[in-house]
């Protein structure tokens, strides 16, 4: 999934955080992503989002605490 985006929802809101976003890059990606918070985050819950390469929602994590 070549040009696929991981975002950060927040459950509240429902609102897709800006920042931050991954960019998947590779045809075959290993199943592992790092992803660094922006210290300006509020705690709350949130959850992963993928998009695929035309910005529809292909999968979501659980959610969880960010404090």
């Amino acid at each position: 999934m070549v040009g696929a985006k991981v975002v950060l929802v927040d459950k509240t809101s429902g609102e897709q955080l800006s920042d931050p976003v991954a960019t998947i890059n590779s045809p075959a990606p290993n199943g592992s992503l790092r992803i660094r918070l922006p210290d300006a985050l509020e705690s709350g819950v949130c959850y992963l989002r993928a998009l695929n390469g035309h910005g529809q929602p292909a999968a979501q994590s659980v959610e969880f605490y960010v404090n």
